[in-house]
This record gives structure tokens, sequence and C-alpha cells, in this order.
């Protein structure tokens, strides 16, 4: 199962659906310790890396929200 790629040229759905596949492996205590450490460090990264996409997202969203916005009041 141990398997780790580099976040970088991840999209945000494989990042996730690499957290499922962990979280199932987790799951399933087959795991060894050392397993389950690097497999929780791994996915530390890949939540942090999701949380930056969605951040990210967020942002352009407001920009464009208030651009356009500001298109209609004129």
């Amino acid at each position: 199962m141990p398997r780790k790629k580099s976040n970088e040229n991840k999209s945000y759905e494989e990042a996730v659906a690499r957290l499922e596949e962990i979280a199932s492996f987790l799951e399933s205590g087959t795991a060894t310790l050392d397993e389950s450490i690097a497999l929780f460090d791994e996915s530390v990264a890949l939540f942090d890396f999701c949380d930056q996409k969605l951040k990210e997202v967020k942002q352009k969203i407001e920009i464009v929200s208030s651009a356009s916005s500001e298109e209609r009041d004129d």
C-alpha cells in the first residue's frame, strides 16, 4: 500500500482519492506501525495540498464575483 508521490503534479481530485485510499488502508488494520506513520505523514501533506487548492479557488471566485458585481453596478 505505501506509495508516496509528490503533490506537485497532482490534481485536487487525485489527492482526495489518495486520502480515501489511505483511510481505507488504515481502517483495515493491516498496516504496520511504520506504514501507519508514513501514511499519516502523507495524509497530512495531502490535506495541506487540498486546503491550499481550495483557498486558491475561493480567492479566484471572490475576485471574479467582485469584478462581476462591479460590472453590473456600472
